[in-house]
């Protein structure tokens, strides 16, 4: 096909060309995207297989000296159709890969839009739509060759402000569909016949630079492929979802200038020669969960063999029944997984310039998360490599799963395309020795925490408003707590007022907890809600917002295990883990039982007074009752200090206590039994008046096991 090696003349809109030819046609509806860059005024092109992300060099040279942008397949003619920048008009590709600009007459805001960089090619129409922010939604005619002519889409000037560098067409419901560029990436439908767009979904958000994408296509199932233009990055959305999310799926060629086009009707195949994963499938593992899988090339790959699969032979599966050979061969791990310990990772590679990166799976929860990404692009030399792996503390012991991918792109994810290498996935078990478990108050019994729930004012106290019981469980080892486990109880709840409960880990960072690893069970169920409150410079743990959520009252009863006739066998359990980052050093951790404390349930009344020192509000979070002289968090109104009752000096450390020293929490280390409904404590037990008057505790401090027992409710 010939060249145009002369400038081209404009005349009253309308371009006047010499005899036009075209190369021939691509293949009806090729499965692979074309990627058109222009890195040095040239314009190339790629061909990319989305699968893996792997590519090649289908033109150096498109025969033009500017940009070819905007470009779009066409499904009716099987041509490539985009902005010629070096003649100001559309240009046509076929399958020798060079530019022939076309005859087109241009409106007049389409003579005064300049150059287009974001189009595509229609499915249910035979025309091309390009877009200039601020200046419209243009379309082109492509049925009449010998008439082409560009048209602003009316109204759609003023509806021009979306920040997009390429837009597609989606293959079966006739909108446009984008990702806009900045650090969220924002999926939107534009409607071609007025140009008017609608934010779906946030989908994409970027840790690092702005999102540019320059290169945006179809699949026939909906699915939105976009290529960032800083990395390559290729993501996935699908558009048909209800809550479209975006997915990193393959990595493929980067540039600053970068335009994609692909037939929306054509499969995304997995080639003939690519190499999956076996871990089970909640790794990312199959092709339909976007695993981890990696075009095969020779001389890269771990150990000395790897074969290539259709799809991956998923656990308790493996890629190796279906060919009787064993390509797991890569990874050795002589030490095996300690929790605390550094482990050995012995990595064979065949070939030169790989990277290794490797996930672990510490949680065992079925995921590679991020953050358990244990090697990260280590370079790694042909031959034997050693590589040292540090096993968290936290981890959880037992039998799991580790993923590791070589290949020469550095960046990647443990899942998704890759265009070299080789993955490999392998069960281990995580073990964990010399572990010594301090129970506080045993390992059989529990201590409990009796709270009046009137604050600031004394009240009836009868302490029996909530009584909780605790046992605590601390995992040492060298002398450092990897973690703690704490089993609580409602022993009984004589209050009408809603209240949580909570337990604060004094001078105990809330950055110092595994945060995604606290878990909470309720009567043996896991709770999805995270535990950790947000907010908090000291770890705060939060068991409950209502305690009421967890009372069943027999009939006639007013509250629970306080009045005669309403003692019950059925106890509320919950139990929580909660892991630390690093271990702390015993002598760091707070004394037991750390500080339970119990608050006002948010939105609820919680009396008059309580609401005089935040604004006439219910109080939520604002009030607190803790244990004598236990700060409270930093959720606590301070107004609250030294109010009515309280006899409270924070400058001296004092909290939650009156003149005589008697207090609003209190803890009896064994399973205790608490007052009756309106029956004050120091009536209950007489010894209490002598304790609660000693500041140093050593006055009648059994005082808890001489009750009347005409005041006390039964056996607990």
């Amino acid at each position: 096909m010939p060249r145009l090696t002369t400038p081209l003349s404009l005349s009253l809109g309308l371009i006047a060309m010499s005899q036009l030819t075209y190369a021939g046609e691509f293949q009806a509806c090729p499965t692979q995207a074309f990627i058109i860059q222009t890195p040095s005024s040239t314009p190339k092109t790629f061909g990319v297989d989305l699968a893996t992300g792997s590519y090649n060099t289908l033109s150096a040279d498109m025969g033009r000296t500017k940009a070819y942008n905007g470009v779009g397949f066409s499904y009716h003619d099987n041509y490539i159709y985009g902005w010629d920048y070096q003649s100001n008009t559309l240009g046509k590709v076929g399958d020798d890969y060079q530019i022939t600009p076309l005859n087109m007459s241009k409106d007049n805001d389409a003579s005064s839009a300049g150059d287009f960089f974001v189009g595509d090619v229609a499915i249910a129409e035979n025309a091309w739509y390009g877009y200039r922010k601020n200046k419209g939604l243009f379309k082109v005619d492509l049925n009449d060759s010998n008439n082409y002519s560009m048209n602003i889409v009316a109204g759609s000037k003023n509806r021009a402000t979306f920040n997009i560098t390429d837009f597609a067409f989606h293959p079966t419901d006739g909108y446009l569909y984008a990702l806009t560029n900045g650090s969220i990436g924002r999926l939107i439908r534009i409607d071609p016949q007025t140009g008017s767009a609608t934010t779906l979904a946030d989908v994409l958000t970027s840790s690092g630079s702005n999102f540019v994408f320059g290169a945006q296509f179809f699949d026939p199932d909906g699915n939105l492929y976009v290529s960032n233009n800083s990395n390559g990055n290729i993501y996935r959305v699908n558009v048909n979802d209800a809550n479209p999310q975006g997915e990193l799926f393959a990595y493929g060629p980067s540039s600053s200038s970068n335009d994609g086009a692909r037939c929306a009707l054509a499969e995304v195949p997995v080639g003939d020669n690519v190499d999956f994963g076996d871990a089970p499938d909640s790794y990312g593992t199959s092709m339909q969960s976007n695993g981890a899988r990696h075009s095969i090339v020779a001389g890269l790959n771990l150990g000395s063999s790897v074969d290539n699969e259709a799809d991956a032979y998923v656990a308790p599966l493996s890629d190796d029944s279906s060919d009787g050979s064993n390509d797991d061969d890569g990874i050795s791990m002589p030490t095996g997984f300690e929790l605390g310990e550094t482990a050995i990772v012995l990595v064979d590679v065949t070939g030169n310039d790989g990277y290794l990166n490797a996930w672990f799976d510490w949680n065992r929860n079925g995921e590679f998360e991020a953050s358990e990404q244990a090697i990260l692009a280590e370079p790694v030399d042909n031959g034997s490599n050693t590589i040292f792996v540090e096993v968290p503390s936290w981890a959880q012991t037992g039998d799991t799963w580790a993923r590791f991918r070589l290949s020469t792109q550095q960046d990647i994810a443990a899942t998704g395309g890759v265009g070299d290498g080789e993955v490999e996935d392998y069960q281990i078990s995580l073990t964990e020795t010399g572990v010594t478990i301090n129970y506080y108050p045993s390992s059989s019994t529990y201590t409990s925490i009796a709270y009046e729930d009137l604050y600031p004012d004394q009240g009836d106290f009868d302490m029996n408003d909530v009584v909780v019981q605790l046992q605590f469980a601390e995992y040492i080892k060298d002398n450092k707590v990897r973690r703690i486990s704490i089993k609580a109880q409602l022993a009984a709840m004589g209050a009408a007022y809603h209240n949580g409960f909570a337990i604060q880990l004094p001078a105990v960072a809330r950055s110092k907890v595994k945060e995604s690893l606290v878990t909470l069970y309720v009567d043996g169920v896991k709770q999805s809600d995270n535990p950790l409150e947000a907010g908090q410079t000291n770890a705060v743990m939060i068991f409950t917002q209502d305690l009421s959520d967890h009372v069943t009252l027999a009939q006639g009863c007013q509250y629970l295990r306080t009045e005669a006739g309403c003692d019950t066998a059925y106890r509320t359990t919950w139990e929580m883990q909660i892991p630390f980052n690093t271990p702390i050093e015993t002598s760091a951790m707070p004394a037991f039982p750390y500080d339970p404390f119990i608050f006002a349930t948010p939105n609820t009344d919680h009396g008059e007074i309580a609401k005089y020192y935040t604004d006439g509000n219910n109080p939520g979070r604002k009030w607190e009752v803790h244990l004598k002289n236990m700060a409270p968090t930093d959720t606590f109104e301070p107004s609250y200090i030294g109010a009515r009752d309280d006899a409270a000096d924070a400058s001296l450390g004092r909290y939650f206590q009156t003149e005589s020293g008697m207090a609003w929490a209190l803890e009896v280390p064994v399973d205790w039994q608490h007052p009756i409904e309106e029956q004050r404590l120091d009536s209950a037990y007489i010894d209490f008046v002598d304790f609660a008057a000693d500041s140093s505790g050593e006055t009648k401090p059994n005082w808890y096991l001489n009750p009347n027992n005409q005041l006390v409710f039964g056996n607990q």
